[in-house]
């Protein structure tokens, strides 16, 4: 292993645990002031931002937030997925899809 990739690799790692102890510090106040519910990825991210200067998406602060809920005993958050209701799908016209 190279120097380059020892190095790389001891910064995926710290940069991993820093984004544990963020998600930890946001679970354990959230226990605290209300229901572990109520807990959204976007704190994770103003955290490790704010304590480490680490940008991340709301989907990686998600699973940070559920590694550490799933490590207490809690249910597990899910990713919303909202479906617009208005979708409409237009009927095919002869000639323009492939059809003659």
């Amino acid at each position: 292993m190279s120097w380059k990739q020892r190095q790389a690799k001891k910064a995926a790692t710290r940069r991993h645990a820093q984004l544990l102890r963020a998600a930890h510090s946001v679970v354990s106040r959230g226990t605290l002031d209300r229901s572990v519910q109520d807990i959204a990825p976007a704190e994770v991210v103003a955290v490790a931002f704010g304590r480490y200067e680490l940008r991340i998406t709301e989907d990686e602060a998600l699973d940070y937030l559920n590694a550490v809920l799933a490590e207490r005993g809690f249910p597990l958050r899910y990713a919303d997925t909202a479906v617009p209701h208005d979708i409409t799908i237009p009927a095919p016209r002869n000639g323009q899809d492939g059809e003659e």
